[in-house]
């Protein structure tokens, strides 16, 4: 039977996925962000690195990238990430995950022999998706359907897509991210009874304590900035 897991943020599938020693999961991501920051993947390899672990910023774990983690630690090995057309890298592209045709990446590519891991991968819009494949676990952030900027109409009818596809993934895993989804908390809870309803189960709520994040030196921070400066004027220029 398909389980439903709610929680705050998106890193708590991190801990269950560690605390339940799973491994080799397929997972269908729905999110208006990739949370795959500070990952480099080579599509044509089928292979999956870290830019540079060095980093600390970039490197950490978090809702920004727990699936980075995920993939290099073994328990995710096929990875397909769907969100809407206003979504992904086009609009998400500040660490965002790198591909192996990006100009970005050209310098982690350069830096010499890393250790990767396989990944099976794909990114999708909504319009060329049919829901999760067999086998699959469903991985939704509330904002990949109900983004922050989205108006209620247009959530409404992405909440109705999603409902009305015939599926039954292995797992259905849901976080709110309420930093980034839209305000209105009913659209939420009514989504979640629709899942409820549609797989006669009933949801989790998986506890939350907000982490405290480590504290970044001077350096790093200008790093940082400096970093986010050419990232922005590379992309106005047309490259990721």
């Amino acid at each position: 039977m398909t389980e439903l897991i709610i929680a705050e943020e998106h890193s708590q599938l991190y801990d269950l996925w560690l605390n339940r020693g799973d491994r080799n999961l397929a997972v269908c991501h729905v999110d208006f962000h990739c949370d795959m920051r500070g990952l480099l993947i080579d599509r044509r390899l089928g292979q999956a690195c870290f830019v540079d672990r060095r980093i600390p910023y970039i490197h950490r774990l978090d809702s920004g990238s727990y699936l980075s983690h995920a993939v290099m630690n073994g328990i995710v090995t096929k990875l397909r990430w769907v969100h809407d057309d206003f979504g992904g890298r086009t609009f998400d592209y500040i660490h965002c995950v790198k591909y192996e045709t990006d100009f970005s990446a050209l310098p982690y590519r350069l830096l010499g022999k890393k250790q990767c891991m396989p990944i099976t991968y794909e990114e999708q819009t909504f319009a060329d998706w049919n829901g999760p494949q067999p086998g699959e676990h469903l991985d939704i952030d509330w904002d990949g359907i109900a983004f922050a900027g989205y108006d209620e109409s247009h959530i409404r009818r992405l909440m109705a897509e999603i409902l009305e596809r015939d599926f039954e993934p292995e797992s259905i895993f849901m976080a709110r991210s309420p930093d980034y989804c839209h305000p209105n908390l009913k659209l939420f809870e009514e989504f979640i009874a629709g899942l409820e309803k549609k797989f006669n189960i009933k949801a989790v709520q998986i506890p939350f304590a907000r982490p405290v994040l480590p504290h970044a030196s001077i350096f790093w921070d200008i790093y940082r900035k400096v970093d986010q400066y050419i990232l922005n004027q590379i992309h106005k220029m047309g490259f990721y």
